[in-house]
């Protein structure tokens, strides 16, 4: 948290808007973790489910992204940091952008391991099943 720069301030109120991108950035990495490990998941075992699991949930990075970014912007518009404060504001709006092409990388796997299955034959779908295991 320190090198967040939080507590710090004149402003408890800065100190309290950077607390809070911090923790709004911590959990758009953990849904951007879980939707790769989805999407490789999917890709490793043939399954559809989990691969359409993680295209439904294609909106979220994107909501964390503009939520993050919007935050940031104003909070540079309102409080007009220098120094490390603005170095980390314009870090963290690159870090989500980042983040976000993450998802899309996870995205393209589902939507690759979708497209896949479903052009194997059924028949060679079971032997590639019943040969990994």
């Amino acid at each position: 948290m320190d090198n967040f720069n939080t507590h710090n301030h004149i402003s408890g109120k800065f100190d309290t808007e950077l607390e809070s991108i911090h923790t709004k950035l911590t959990e758009m990495g953990k849904v951007v973790e879980k939707q790769l490990s989805l999407a490789i998941e999917a890709f490793a075992t043939g399954n559809i489910e989990m691969a359409e699991l993680v295209l439904q949930q294609d909106y979220v990075a994107d909501e964390f992204e503009a939520v993050i970014d919007a935050q940031c912007v104003s909070t540079i518009a309102l409080r007009q940091p220098t120094g490390r404060d603005l170095s980390l504001l314009i870090a963290i709006i690159k870090v989500t952008g980042d983040l976000d092409s993450i998802a899309a990388k996870a995205q393209g796997i589902a939507d690759t391991t979708i497209h896949l299955k479903r052009m194997l034959p059924s028949d060679a779908v079971q032997e590639v099943d019943n040969d990994g295991q």
